[in-house]
């Protein structure tokens, strides 16, 4: 009796050993690919990571970022939550957010399910072609529209060439048009990163699945909705984080295009961050602008996560 427990003690013991021997050589096998991960994390630790905490933490002092350095606890969320000029930019940049993101989840999904289902010869040229957009700054892309919207652009110009001087405006000048024009901004609005993912999830959908809808007499619009949108449901959450994101802290294009005017007609979070810290110094009420940013996108994100299931987990 006591040699069998003898037996499996040492049996245990040696089965322990492997184990660890095993880790260790499957440790030293990714040694390698763990050192190449270690600039990124410091990089990330060093310009993400570092800037957000100090960040926040500034947000809780009067700072101009030289002589003013001046703990005023929740005083700048308090002046916040008073401010109407952040409420109008709140305002401004839902319109953008909820536009930008109802065209991402529209035409380059059509796009990407055109290219998906033309003739093999064509998709890689229709790629090219869709793709060419994301070499280009984006710099260029606003300086580009808002020479077209100008009162002696390509936009006026055309309105008056087919007898619509009714039509012609300031596009980016008066209150009534600009948030308009910001949105229509990259018409047709088709190309870049957002294409690419619907095309990626279209091309895993297994081809068996297109035959038997054939087969079934399916119409192309029977095919998107029993087959290519369920299958697609993970690229669609995707997109609608990735988009909502970008759009929400964008103020490049509003600051090319309107610098957030006439008044505060354009203005957006971000741009208000933006003026606030680098044109008047305020550098704490600014960083108490981006936590506030900052949250609502942590907490959009967490939501989008939580309540909309993967298509992995659909019954």
């Amino acid at each position: 009796m006591n040699l069998n427990m003898a037996d499996k003690a040492t049996s245990t013991l040696h089965a322990i050993d492997a184990s660890r021997l095993k880790k260790r050589r499957l440790l030293k096998k990714h040694m390698i690919a763990y050192a190449f991960l270690v600039p990124i994390f410091l990089s990330m630790a060093l310009f993400k990571y570092y800037p957000l905490l100090t960040a926040v933490t500034k947000s809780f002092y009067q700072w101009n970022g030289a002589n003013l350095n001046k703990f005023v606890g929740l005083g700048n969320y308090i002046q916040l939550l008073k401010d109407p000029t952040f409420y109008v930019s709140l305002k401004n940049v839902s319109v953008l957010t909820i536009s930008f993101v109802v065209i991402q989840l529209t035409l380059p999904l059509f796009a990407a399910i055109c290219v998906y289902h033309s003739r093999k010869s064509l998709q890689k040229v229709y790629r090219v072609l869709f793709l060419v957009p994301l070499v280009v700054p984006h710099i260029i892309i606003f300086l580009l529209w808002r020479w077209i919207y100008m009162g002696n652009g390509v936009l006026n110009t055309l309105l008056r060439q087919f007898g619509l001087e009714s039509w012609v405006h300031a596009w980016l000048g008066e209150s009534g048009t600009a948030l308009g024009a910001i949105i229509f901004v990259n018409f047709p609005w088709i190309g870049g990163i957002y294409f690419l993912i619907y095309l990626a999830g279209l091309i895993t959908i297994s081809k068996e699945l297109f035959e038997v809808g054939s087969m079934e007499g399916m119409g192309v619009w029977q095919r998107f909705r029993h087959i290519e949108l369920p299958l697609i449901r993970n690229q669609l959450r995707l997109v609608v984080i990735l988009a909502f994101i970008q759009q929400y802290q964008s103020f490049e294009n509003v600051l090319v295009l309107t610098n957030g005017g006439p008044g505060f007609s354009t203005l957006t979070p971000a741009l208000y961050l933006y003026k606030k810290g680098f044109e008047y110094n305020e550098l704490g009420y600014a960083s108490a602008i981006g936590a506030a940013v900052f949250l609502v996108l942590l907490l959009f994100t967490l939501a989008m996560n939580r309540f909309v299931k993967p298509a992995d987990t659909l019954d």
